[in-house]
């Protein structure tokens, strides 16, 4: 068994090797333009809310003192966030995929999905249902540690994505408030859950489930994004 300092290694080590897999090295392999950007924010719009649906299931598994740290985490992304005046994240992912795509909010909830995208959305949701609640809980956690720029070399996918975006699409987006606010935030979001493993995750059950949940997580991530680079590589300038 291993202590929780190692535990939390084993998770750093994970997510930075999960940017050295095939499918998230495709996914940053070429410049985001604005054609590209309409698929790709409709698709992380989807994202969101699937994020959103998987915490609260998690939430209504866990112990008392934990659904009050997802709480926290979900009232920035829901409610009110002090970096987004007058906004959440819901409502600036919901701002960014009306923006490039044209859609209406209805039309966008019943767009057509690439297939490996609804795939894992699929997954993410069986777990946070169907799992114990720290697996489920950290199968949620560890796209906050993947998104962490203190704990990935070259950034999370926030960063990453938007050092790529071409000068058509940043000039879209700089008009959209809150757009790049996961660039920064998901250190905060990703350290509300340390005390977890502090609490939770000492005995060898408690630490397979972290890691399995973990594990399995980000192999839904790159089931996504590998099948968004296939279809995203394919769209002209």
């Amino acid at each position: 068994m291993a202590s929780v300092k190692e535990l939390r290694d084993i998770l750093d080590g994970m997510v930075n090797q999960h940017y050295e897999s095939p499918e998230m090295k495709r996914f940053f392999a070429f410049t985001m333009t604005l054609a590209k950007g309409r698929v790709l924010f409709l698709h992380q719009f989807h994202f969101n809310m699937n994020r959103r649906d998987c915490w609260g299931y998690v939430q209504g598994s866990c112990p008392p003192e934990i659904k009050r740290l997802i709480w926290e985490h979900e009232s920035v992304e829901l409610v009110a966030d002090p970096n987004i005046p007058g906004g959440s994240h819901y409502t600036a992912s919901l701002a960014k995929a009306t923006k490039l795509t044209g859609l209406g909010k209805e039309a966008l909830y019943q767009a057509e999905l690439i297939p490996g995208c609804l795939a894992a959305f699929y997954g993410w949701l069986h777990v946070a249902k169907n799992s114990p609640w720290l697996k489920a809980l950290f199968a949620s956690s560890i796209l906050e540690r993947a998104n962490n720029n203190e704990i990935v070399k070259d950034g999370g996918v926030s960063v990453r994505e938007y050092r790529r975006y071409s000068s058509e699409l940043r000039n879209v987006l700089k008009d959209i408030s809150g757009h790049d606010v996961h660039n920064f935030e998901d250190k905060e979001h990703s350290d509300m859950m340390e005390e977890v493993l502090d609490r939770y995750a000492t005995g060898e059950e408690a630490q397979r489930q972290v890691l399995e949940g973990a594990r399995d997580s980000l192999a839904m991530d790159r089931a996504f994004r590998g099948s968004l680079g296939v279809v995203l590589e394919q769209i002209g300038e």
